[in-house]
């Protein structure tokens, strides 16, 4: 039987090759296979089919669809895992033969099971060169060594890692197929000492990142690191809601399997299946209607950023930054508004594309009760603390759109939602936006419209004659951005109470619409300033 050196020093890894492309090819086919069946099949059963038969089909049919995505993440792990070990060995074999050479220039033989020796026996040597002699031929015979051992190494390491991915994953009584999935593959990775995607934290630098990615590297971050590419701002929005439906599906799994006497893992779980559904039921929609998912956070309130339309092909965007006691469980409604200003925007400008965002990448402050007095509506602090991540989300968005022309973005503000949106073009590089529109604003947190990065004749705000929030204006949150002192335009708006401004055939929701679209709004007078 060869040595354990012959083998390394003649082997040929071109079925380790060949192997790890056969699984990729299954990877991309089961990543094409779950889109087709999530905007063929579900998708349209979703929109059409309602009851109990409905709900056990669907169940059965997003059951097939899990286990889609758990192939698809296990045979790139799988490809990875392959191609991982095949590169140390290659590169074992190439500080094999390296060694041997230099071994074989120095006057050594290595014979067939590596052991470096000398070609003659010299007589009367002086001992000073027979020492360093025998120096250079234990030097030569560590390096084979190292060489066999680095190879027998990652043979071991790719033994243990291949063992984590056990098809038994799939027999139908595993509920959990998608968390072990997930868990599987870290863990192989972990056994082959392979690190994750180091992503930059800059979205421009993202961006840059992801687009020098080979087609190999950008499937297999996808496929096996789908939490941190679904996270990333820059990288492209079709790439991102991939990874986050993943993800998603990997997370719920996980939640459901744990122990629902812990605190925080009901709510938990809560959230998730509350965005799942709110995804599902529209996974049939095309075009400019097609959602994707940006971002999630299951914990506590829930978070999620969803675009309804690609914001990367996009002639117009809007990002829509909800206000107080926006929860996930909000998210329904949330789209509906989506759906009406996307609406809108397409009426007041019919040539162009517009998406719209839901952003709420923030904890939103809670509507204080007896019971539960807090105060976080009337202070800064929730807008202090998503400032940031909304500024990077709206640099992402710019890193990652397509084409030499700029997208007209737009970033509207709602009640405590418009706080934040002043709170974060204040702050930093603010946010990139060609306009702001702010509709039942307490507070921008600036004194000013030109206290903010937007041109200040871009500044658009809106307020219902009797919308509460008049009360709570100019006290802690900042000055009344309606009025002429102020600064920027206030524009009309028809509807009544805190939450009507997205009534079908207002000129609340027209007059957004406009600003979206890149037009002019139908202005209004200013409000009086409060003495």
């Amino acid at each position: 039987m060869a040595s354990d050196y012959a083998r390394l020093l003649k082997q040929d890894f071109a079925d380790l090759t060949a192997a790890a492309d056969s699984w990729r090819q299954v990877s991309q086919a089961m990543d094409g296979a779950f889109d087709r069946h999530r905007t063929k099949v579900t998708g349209p059963l979703h929109a059409s089919w309602e009851g109990d038969d409905a709900k056990a089909a669907l169940t059965f049919l997003e059951d097939i669809e899990t286990r889609i995505h758990v192939v698809r993440s296990e045979s790139m792990t799988l490809a990875k895992s392959i191609d991982t070990v095949r590169f140390r060995m290659e590169q074992a074999q190439t500080d094999l033969r390296n060694a041997v050479r230099s071994a074989e220039a120095e006057g050594f033989l290595v014979n067939d099971s590596g052991s470096v020796g000398e070609a003659l026996c010299e007589v009367d040597v002086p001992e000073a060169d027979a020492q360093q002699k025998l120096a250079r031929m234990k030097h030569f015979q560590e390096a084979v060594d190292t060489a066999v051992l680095d190879a027998r190494q990652a043979s071991d390491d790719g033994d243990k890692a291949l063992s984590e991915l056990r098809g038994d994953i799939l027999d139908r009584t595993n509920t959990h197929m998608a968390a072990e999935s997930a868990a599987d593959s870290r863990q192989a990775m972990k056994d082959l000492g392979v690190q994750g995607p180091q992503i930059p934290k800059d979205p421009k630098d993202a961006a840059d990142w992801w687009k020098g990615l080979d087609d190999a590297s950008r499937q297999e971050y996808a496929a096996m690191y789908p939490e941190q590419i679904g996270k990333a701002n820059g990288l492209p929005s079709t790439v991102r809601d991939d990874a986050n439906r993943l993800a998603l599906d990997q997370e719920l799994n996980f939640v459901s399997g744990s122990d629902q006497s812990i605190p925080g893992i009901p709510e938990h779980r809560h959230n998730l299946e509350v965005l799942k559904a709110e995804l599902d039921k529209r996974d049939g929609a095309t075009g400019n209607k097609k959602l994707y998912l940006l971002d999630f956070d299951g914990f506590e309130d829930g978070k999620t950023v969803i675009a309804m339309g690609n914001p990367d092909t996009a002639d117009n965007v809007g990002v829509q930054v909800p206000g107080t006691a926006t929860t996930m469980d909000s998210t329904g409604g949330q789209l509906a508004r989506m759906d009406k200003l996307q609406r809108s925007a397409g009426r007041a400008d019919p040539s162009a594309n517009t998406s719209m965002v839901y952003w709420l990448g923030y904890d939103a402050p809670e509507i204080p009760v007896a019971e539960a007095p807090n105060l976080a509506v009337a202070g800064t602090g929730r807008a202090d603390a998503a400032a940031p991540d909304l500024r990077d989300f709206t640099h992402g968005l710019r890193a990652s759109h397509e084409g030499p022309d700029r997208a007209h973005m737009t970033v509207l503000g709602h009640s405590y939602g418009a706080t934040v949106v002043g709170d974060a073009d204040a702050g930093g590089n603010g946010l990139d936006a060609d306009s702001i529109s702010v509709v039942g604003s307490p507070g921008m947190t600036v004194g000013k419209a030109s206290d903010l990065h937007v041109d200040p004749r871009h500044f658009y705000s809106g307020l219902a004659d009797d919308d509460p929030i008049s009360n709570a204006q100019g006290l802690t949150l900042g000055p009344d951005p309606n009025t002429q002192v102020f600064g920027g335009t206030r524009f009309i708006t028809d509807t009544h109470g805190h939450s009507g401004y997205w009534d079908e055939n207002s000129e609340s929701l027209a007059n957004q619409g406009k600003i979206i679209a890149g037009r002019q709004p139908d202005e209004s007078l200013h409000t009086p300033v409060k003495m």
